[in-house]
């Protein structure tokens, strides 16, 4: 990561000369730059200047300062009977750093950056997002801003890329529902005029939510079997043999030649049955749900995955159980995971910008922003 800081000035080093055409050029007629160091326009006032327009001014709602408080400008007075041109050495306008195009950074902390004890006071600041914030953790934004700060913008011409959510069922999502996205950008911060303003390049995309798991498939049906014995035994007065435990007789049974007569079939005999359950087979697993769309996962497809197969029944007429639902797609960029029949929900979306105390600017449209952004 190769962030930088840059400055309109330090202006009138070592013993350069200072005039009062000079101090109204880079104090008053100044231009912000743009993050490739082009130039836009800020304040095109060519008016004359005094030595009491060039007093730095600590109030924090002024919104653009002529001479602004900053810590580069702690020489530079506040009173009239004070002033000397002298104290302009080394002094600066506007503080800027720089993420640059093609560089990418996890969960960027903008408010950590170089910023010279500038945040709280009044010079106007810019944070240039021209690389990838990333984020591969739901939990963490791509890049957040949690500090005190006056007239700060966060100027967008790259991606803020939130986390998708996982699919439930997935390691690490809940068991069933779908993991929420991840916010792309948190704006948490007191103070005035804090800006995000995004250029018409620029993406600021919540995470998607993951897809919920698929129901479990029905159980099949339970079958009913049957079976038969015959118990039998010599012929004789008073045979009392039954049908062993468990055992029911069925039919006449206790066919017998008459004792005392002389017969060659001397069997004496019961039939015997018994009825047992046989398992019904097993519904399969739900598919697990597909993953949210986000920075870990910024292409492959959102669809998830189908159900198992049921098992067999135990025979005797049981049935197999029937097929795992499939499991629900995962969410589009700021878009909520799919649900299915299960007793979960798809994962919801991540914010595009979250926080409060901040306002949106530039071009908001759903290329460049994706989820929602207001505080």
């Amino acid at each position: 990561m190769a962030v930088t800081v840059s400055k309109a000035g330090p202006y009138y080093t070592g013993s350069s000369s200072i005039s009062f055409s000079s101090l109204r050029s880079n104090f008053r007629a100044q231009v912000k730059r743009t993050s490739s160091g082009e130039s836009e326009s800020f304040n095109s006032d060519t008016s004359s200047i005094s030595a009491s327009d060039l007093l730095r001014t600590t109030r924090n709602t002024n919104t653009n300062p002529v001479v602004p408080n900053a810590t580069e400008n702690a020489n530079i007075v506040t009173s009239r009977s004070d002033w000397s041109a002298s104290h302009f050495r080394d002094s600066i306008k506007f503080y800027y750093v720089i993420l640059p195009s093609g560089d990418t950074v996890e969960n960027f902390d903008i408010d950590s950056q170089s910023w010279n004890s500038n945040l709280s006071k009044n010079v106007n600041k810019v944070a240039f997002i021209d690389g990838t914030c990333g984020s591969n953790d739901v939990t963490s934004p791509a890049a957040t801003f949690n500090a005190t700060s006056y007239n700060f913008t966060i100027k967008v011409d790259g991606n803020i890329l939130g986390a998708g959510g996982r699919g439930g069922g997935q390691t690490g999502a809940p068991a069933i529902s779908g993991e929420n996205g991840g916010d792309a950008l948190s704006v948490s911060t007191t103070g005035n005029n804090v800006v995000v303003d995004v250029t018409s390049n620029g993406k600021i995309y919540g995470g998607g939510g993951g897809g919920e798991k698929g129901k479990t498939g029905a159980n099949g049906t339970a079958g009913l079997c049957r079976e038969t014995t015959r118990v039998q035994s010599g012929c004789q007065q008073g045979n009392t043999t039954n049908c062993p435990g468990g055992w029911n007789q069925y039919g006449s049974g206790n066919w017998c030649c008459e004792w005392k007569r002389g017969c060659n079939a001397n069997i004496w005999w019961k039939d015997c049955e018994r009825y047992y359950s046989t398992a019904a087979g097993l519904g399969g697993a739900g598919g697990n749900g597909g993953p949210g769309r986000g920075y870990n996962y910024q292409s492959g497809s959102l669809a998830g995955a189908g159900g198992s197969d049921g098992t067999s029944g135990g025979g005797c007429d049981s049935t197999s159980g029937e097929t795992g639902e499939t499991g629900g797609s995962g969410g589009d960029w700021a878009t909520d995971g799919t649900g299915t029949n299960n007793s979960g929900s798809g994962g919801s979306p991540g914010r595009a910008i979250s926080g409060s105390n901040y306002i949106v600017t530039g071009t908001i449209n759903s290329s460049t922003v994706k989820g929602a952004y207001n505080p």
